[in-house]
């Protein structure tokens, strides 16, 4: 699985993981070479002073006993642990004396040592002291204790040594490594006796006789004509045995460090990553469209806590442009939008959707109202045409008919009858053509109009009371004249079918800006929500709407009330 492929949560444990390893493995790396660097300092500290003890007892050694043999003190007083005396006695030129060659020398009254170790069968340390008196030279062979002060190991550990090497690159002291080997066999040209030889003194992790990597520390000794080179040693892997230790301790507390990091990584990503998977899970639902917080908003002042907060007010603009949105798709205009923003494309959109609604709104109702217009028009054109037609057509044909009927020769019973049939269809003709269009609306207006109508209804059925109060100083245009009477037309027509009421009181007032039509009744009442009378109630309020006015209907059991008011500018 590719990095990119991982959880948020997994990656930055992850990288908090890789990261920590990495400062971790970086300081313990650089602590290591830091103890590493003191423990290599502190070893040729030590060893430097090993050495220079090693140093000052061998030179003490060598030097007393000159001072001795130019004390002339005899070498057989001298303690066990100074050395033993090989042999003594007096030459006179260069001679070899038991295998050892002895140099005859130069120097008048001074000691000349002289190193025979080379010479020695067992290999042992063996000096050769002169003093040269005159034409003679008073000499001493004597094999000085310095081994035991170099198998001193003090502060050499278990791989420690301290050993003398000739200018000849050889061993004078014993192996402790090869003791069975003569010293003077054993080669040493490592790069301390090299740079002791040279006159340097110093330490250095070198390669050792024995070809093993040492610290070592080490000296040129010269005393008298003698030449030596000493050199304190110890194995780099005994010396530097701490940081096997320390190397494995480090690894112990790094695995210790990181399970404890890992823990800690996953449970701080969880915790990091925990609001993110909210978001993702508020905003996985606001694309589906539901816009209710699901989440606990926790107060905090981090970056955590203004995201929550955005969010919040993301989700409660959202709440408002779909409230905003409802209102305006129900029709409600007067529906208010604050834009979140000058940058709230959204709610510009809506608003200016809202402006378009609005304005095809108004548009639809102009419509709406020229075609109620029209087709009002065209009904009451109609009705005029009818009842033209009935006035001016059927009318002079049935009295024309009354006439011919009246001059026949039928029987007087049989014209009685014929000619009271005439009179009630003429009757009811007029009727018929009075309810189309009445004359007296056309040439009085609706007040007469009305009045008319309230004698047409028989007193014995129901009482009506009816008060005009007109205007002489307004016109009131035929259209509205037609719609009021409609409306009146329509109110008593319902009052004598269904009201049972014994009381109509009808009042139309004219004012300078409007008239008033008034209708009441002391019927049984109806629920005008549930309302089943038919299309009238419903072409009572269109003839208003159309002329821009106000119809209000309430009715209960003590009657019914319209109240009807239409501007006229």
């Amino acid at each position: 699985m590719k990095f990119v492929d991982l959880k948020i949560r997994n990656k930055l444990a992850l990288v908090m993981i890789l990261f920590a390893l990495a400062v971790i493995s970086l300081l313990s790396a650089l602590y290591y070479i830091q103890f590493k660097e003191a423990l290599k300092e502190r070893v040729f500290l030590q060893l430097s002073s090993v050495k220079q003890l090693k140093v000052s007892q061998v030179r003490q050694r060598i030097e007393a006993l000159a001072f001795d043999f130019l004390s002339n003190q005899a070498f057989e007083e001298q303690p066990d642990n100074v050395g033993v005396l090989i042999a003594e006695g007096v030459i006179s030129q260069d001679t070899v004396i038991s295998v050892y060659p002895l140099l005859f020398p130069e120097v008048i009254g001074s000691v000349v040592i002289q190193d025979l170790t080379p010479h020695d069968p067992k290999g042992q340390i063996t000096l050769g002291l002169f003093k040269r008196e005159a034409n003679r030279v008073r000499f001493g062979i004597f094999r000085p204790n310095i081994q035991s002060i170099l198998m001193e190991r003090t502060g050499l550990g278990e791989t420690g040594e301290s050993y003398l090497v000739g200018e000849d690159m050889t061993m004078r002291s014993s192996s402790r490594f090869f003791p069975e080997r003569r010293p003077t066999d054993i080669v040493v040209k490592s790069r301390g006796v090299i740079n002791a030889l040279d006159g340097e003194e110093g330490y250095g992790l070198i390669s050792d006789y024995r070809g093993v990597t040492v610290f070592s520390a080490y000296e040129r000794l010269d005393v008298s004509n003698l030449t030596w080179v000493i050199l304190s040693e110890i194995d780099e892997q005994e010396a530097l045995f701490p940081l096997k230790s320390l190397r494995t301790n480090l690894i112990i507390v790094l695995g210790i460090i990181l399970i404890f990091v890992f823990i800690v990584s996953y449970e701080l990503s969880r915790q990091l990553v925990k609001p993110v998977l909210i978001t993702e899970e508020q905003l996985r639902k606001m694309s589906k469209g539901i816009f209710e917080s699901t989440f606990d908003v926790v107060k905090r002042e981090d970056e955590i806590g203004q995201m929550f907060s955005a969010l919040e007010r993301l989700i409660a603009a959202l709440k408002q442009t779909v409230v905003f949105a409802n209102e305006i798709g129900s029709g409600n205009f007067e529906a208010r939008y604050d834009l979140l923003s000058s940058e709230d494309k959204l709610g510009a959109a809506l608003m200016g959707m809202k402006e378009r609604l609005q304005a095809y709104q108004v548009s639809e109702k102009r419509l709406k109202l020229e075609n109620q217009r029209s087709l009002i028009s065209g009904e009451e054109k109609e009705r005029q045409r009818l009842s033209q037609e009935l006035h001016d057509g059927l009318g002079p044909m049935l009295t024309i008919l009354k006439i011919k009927v009246e001059s026949s020769t039928i029987q007087a019973d049989e014209k009685k009858e014929l000619m009271r049939l005439f009179d009630e269809t003429l009757g009811e003709m007029r009727k018929i053509s009075n309810n189309l269009m009445p004359s007296v609306l056309r040439d009085f207006g609706a007040g007469e109009a009305i009045r008319n109508l309230v004698k047409q209804i028989g007193q014995d059925r129901l009482q009506v009371h009816y008060q005009y109060d007109p205007n002489v100083k307004i016109s009131i245009p035929t259209n509205i004249s037609i719609a009021l009477y409609r409306v009146a037309q329509e109110a008593v027509n319902n009052v004598l079918k269904h009201a049972r009421a014994s009381v109509l009181n009808i009042s139309l007032t004219e004012f300078t800006d409007r008239v008033s039509l008034y209708i009441q009744d002391n019927g049984q009442g109806f629920d005008p929500e549930n309302v089943t009378l038919g299309n009238g109630l419903r072409n009572m309020r269109e003839r208003i709407n159309v002329e821009n006015g106000i119809f209000e209907l309430t009715s209960d059991s003590k009657g019914s009330v319209i109240e009807v008011e239409i501007p006229l500018v």
